[in-house]
């Protein structure tokens, strides 16, 4: 099969954009192209492989992954973000696992829940209801409350099938990925800060019937730069924006994945838990209006007017 690879960045990557583009070089199957998806206002860095081409686009987490990728005529296009380190032989897994699995998407698991130490295990679980789970058979299971459990102990090597994973790095089917429409789903930056945004466009495969694959220890390292995620997380609207795109998250693309009542019950046990949650770290007020707004929003033309998660 043939591949090429579709960067998102700002442009402002630094060391860690060498390292993924010095990374791309060594790859024992080599790229049809490499496209780095630019965001409007940014300048391209100095820093060259030779090979990358620029494209600029609207700036946004999930604007610059909703693209047509008119420029690649590949089999299939391998997503990455601009804080990747890739081994050798990554490139080559992805589309064995593609192969061999008959999937529209392999990602790579690279925040690797499973290896988090007890005290993250316990945060997340509290803080999250992000939950391990030692029996299930898939690696990333999305509960009826929004939240997801995780496979704790995978195989070495191991490629499960999933509900959801990571956005850094994917292998991606190029028909699959055009056909999903992610451009329906740019509400999901209507905070300001795409929080969710890789749950939202994997979770409407699996809500399409496609088929989702997590590949473990697939060489792919998350360099972590921090910038978005790390202006995110200390910024004073954080948990607002984070209860926003919970619900309107639940509401869009969990509920169609599991109607019924049940699921709704479920979800409102989440919010319950949330709000301790908001209320202990001080910031009720925040969590309530998140609430409140998320639940206009959900009414309003503007959301109605997007179309089905559930493609025809």
């Amino acid at each position: 099969m043939t591949y090429s690879i579709a960067i998102r960045t700002l442009g402002t990557g630094g060391e860690n954009y060498r390292r993924l583009l010095e990374s791309i070089t060594r790859q024992t199957l080599q790229p049809e192209r490499v496209v780095v998806y630019i965001a409007d206002g940014y300048e391209a860095p100095d820093l060259r492989i030779g090979r990358e081409e620029y494209v600029w686009v609207p700036k946004g987490m999930l604007a610059q992954r909703a693209l047509r990728y008119d420029e690649i005529r590949s089999e299939c296009i391998m997503l990455l973000d601009d804080d990747v380190e890739l081994a050798p032989d990554t490139a080559e897994k992805m589309l064995d696992a593609i192969e061999k699995h008959n999937a529209d998407c392999v990602a790579a698991d690279t925040f690797l829940n499973h290896r988090m130490t007890g005290a993250q295990k316990l945060r997340a679980a509290v803080a999250g209801l992000v939950l391990p789970a030692r029996t299930q058979k898939c690696a990333f299971r999305m509960r009826r409350c929004g939240a997801f459990s995780y496979l704790s102990h995978p195989v070495h090597g191991g490629c499960y099938p999933s509900d959801t994973a990571a956005g850094p790095c994917s292998m991606w089917r190029r028909q699959s990925l055009v056909d999903l429409h992610i451009e329906h789903e740019l509400w999901v930056e209507r905070c300001g800060f795409a929080y969710g945004e890789d749950s939202v466009y994997y979770m409407k495969l699996r809500a399409n019937g496609k088929r989702l694959y997590v590949l473990f220890d697939s060489g792919a390292v998350h360099l972590d730069t921090g910038s978005s995620s790390g202006a995110f997380r200390r910024g004073a609207r954080r948990l607002y924006v984070r209860a926003f795109n919970n619900y309107v998250i639940w509401h869009r693309c969990v509920r169609t994945i599991y109607p019924g009542t049940y699921t709704t019950i479920c979800h409102a046990a989440r919010e319950a838990w949330d709000f301790l949650i908001a209320t202990a770290a001080g910031h009720p007020v925040q969590f309530l209006r998140a609430a409140r707004d998320a639940r206009r929003y959900v009414r309003s033309a503007e959301y109605l007017l997007i179309p089905p998660y559930r493609l025809p």
